[in-house]
């Protein structure tokens, strides 16, 4: 019996701390780097001057630090960049483990021509926000539910609200779709998003030849005894398919990273409220800087269409 009791404290201790690393290596905290930094990814490398020039130019202009209380308790922090009276506020919300400023150096450009307020978040476990637990948007899309009230009881929703995510921001975003209405978020912009995190994780394993099958367990437990949260949450398709937000969903056909298929499933699972544009030359995150003009005309266009 003592024996048997020992076996089995040796399993415990095993599997507590293979799920720790795995929690650490998947859901971790890493520390964020200059933003100026450009990947050595030869898809990023043809963008290096513009993507410096622009994160340069986005640090410099000056912002609001500003901060909210999540619903579990975290400080959550992020950036106000005060608009043009009764002009909409765009709320940015950026990637897995990315850094705000190099995220939306292009996309915040097109809002600060606008006239909008831009609200540029640090999500949890990123940058200046609180967080042991990187979630891909499970918990995360509460905290977009939350920054949406900051700004309604800052600016109030007459002039409009809308959401701008790319690649797990991208998820993130629609993943809150089901907790917001139209009343509240006018339009929501998906850029390169995945499906769901199970199903990015799930891929991101294929392309280091690991098994997901035999994998996916693990991960999935590291979570739960780690994390507090479960990777069988709402998808971002599932999401999708109850909303009644316009949606704009973007994605380069070449992004070697998040699969282009994912936005299409998240596409059908609510073809009445998605518009669904895609770059044929475009690596992950890389749609406005191939084709800057087009995706501005795009945007346009969908703003235009959710006004009134």
């Amino acid at each position: 019996m003592v024996w048997v009791l020992i076996i089995l404290l040796i399993l415990v201790v095993i599997v507590l701390i293979s799920t720790f690393f795995v929690f650490r290596l998947i859901f971790g905290y890493k520390k964020e780097g200059d933003p100026r930094e450009v990947s050595d990814n030869p898809q990023y490398q043809e963008f290096k001057d513009e993507t410096v020039t622009l994160v340069t130019a986005l640090m410099e202009r000056p912002y609001e630090k500003v901060s909210i209380i999540s619903h579990d308790a975290l400080l959550l922090k992020g950036r106000w960049y005060e608009g043009e009276k009764d002009k909409p506020t765009a709320i940015l919300c950026h990637g897995y483990r990315g850094s705000a400023y190099r995220d939306f150096c292009g996309g915040s450009a097109l809002l600060f021509e606008k006239g909008w307020n831009v609200l540029i978040i640090d999500e949890r476990t990123h940058g200046m926000s609180e967080g042991k637990a990187i979630t891909f948007g499970i918990k995360e899309k509460y905290d977009v539910s939350d920054w949406v009230r900051y700004v309604e009881e800052r600016k109030g929703k007459e002039n409009g609200i809308y959401l701008f995510g790319i690649s797990m921001g991208a998820a993130t975003v629609l993943m809150s779709s089901a907790i917001l209405d139209k009343n509240t978020v006018k339009g929501i912009i998906a850029d390169c998003p995945y499906s769901s995190p199970t199903d990015i994780i799930a891929k991101v394993m294929r392309d280091v030849k690991l098994s997901p099958t035999l994998l996916m367990p693990v991960v999935k437990l590291s979570a739960l005894i780690w994390g507090r949260f479960s990777l069988k949450c709402q998808s971002a398709a599932e999401a999708v398919e109850k909303t009644d937000i316009p949606i704009l969903l973007i994605h380069g056909l070449d992004d070697r990273f998040v699969p282009d298929y994912m936005s299409k499933e998240i596409y059908e699972a609510n073809k009445e409220k998605v518009r669904y544009e895609t770059f044929p030359r475009a690596g992950h995150g890389l749609s406005f800087m191939v084709d800057n003009q087009r995706y501005r005309r795009i945007v346009d266009d969908f703003l235009a269409s959710t006004e009134g």
